[in-house]
């Protein structure tokens, strides 16, 4: 798990180092195009992404299998960089947690995207646990600042004496900027990314 974490995490780190050579050359980068703005924490728009609802596979009671969560952050582009707190039941003495995540936009299609999330943090449980996640959803921006999804993934907790996998599928509400085809934010600057959200599609994506 850890091992599939740090390829994940060095592949988006790839990914995202390559996107930023390729997208601006000396002859087309304006003075201040949209990628430079995003790159810069201040000037980078807040984002709100949250998990109302999710299922963990597997028996059990249904109140001992619901998970939800809300997140927020600023966005970086193709990247989301946020704090989650979420809760783990729907018990009265649910254990909750707080984690930082990453979600990188990978590849886009009209008004749909791929994404794909890593996240680690600390499960408020008796042995403050260690918590790490590896997601997928499927994204829709349904209109200029919000966007619904679905989601699958797991949860992987451990702690000096136990160790769990929780596997989960459920849907997601996003609220911020939208995205072009390129993956870039539509509405900072002069980005050269045309906007493929909502609506008709203007590009292949990447």
């Amino acid at each position: 798990m850890k091992k599939l974490l740090l390829y994940a995490l060095l592949s988006i780190l790839s990914c995202y180092e390559i996107y930023s050579q390729t997208t601006t050359s000396p002859s087309q980068a304006p003075a201040e195009d949209s990628l430079k703005l995003g790159l810069k924490w201040k000037n980078a728009p807040i984002y709100v992404r949250s998990m109302p609802f999710a299922i963990y596979t597997g028996a059990g009671k249904l109140s001992d299998r619901v998970a939800q969560n809300i997140e927020i952050g600023k966005s970086f582009n193709i990247v989301d960089l946020g704090i989650a707190y979420g809760r783990n039941s729907l018990r009265p003495d649910t254990t909750s947690f707080l984690e930082a995540r990453v979600t990188m936009d990978v590849c886009n299609m009209g008004i749909f995207a791929n994404e794909m999330t890593i996240g680690a943090g600390k499960l408020f449980d008796s042995q403050g646990s260690l918590m790490l996640e590896l997601t997928y959803s499927i994204f829709a921006q349904i209109s200029s600042k919000w966007g619904i999804g679905l989601v699958t993934g797991y949860y992987d907790f451990s702690n000096e004496y136990y160790d769990s996998s929780k596997s989960f599928y459920g849907f997601l509400i996003r609220y911020g900027l939208q995205r072009t085809d390129s993956g870039g934010l539509f509405g900072l600057g002069r980005g050269h990314g045309r906007p493929g959200r909502p609506g008709r599609s203007h590009g292949h994506g990447r």
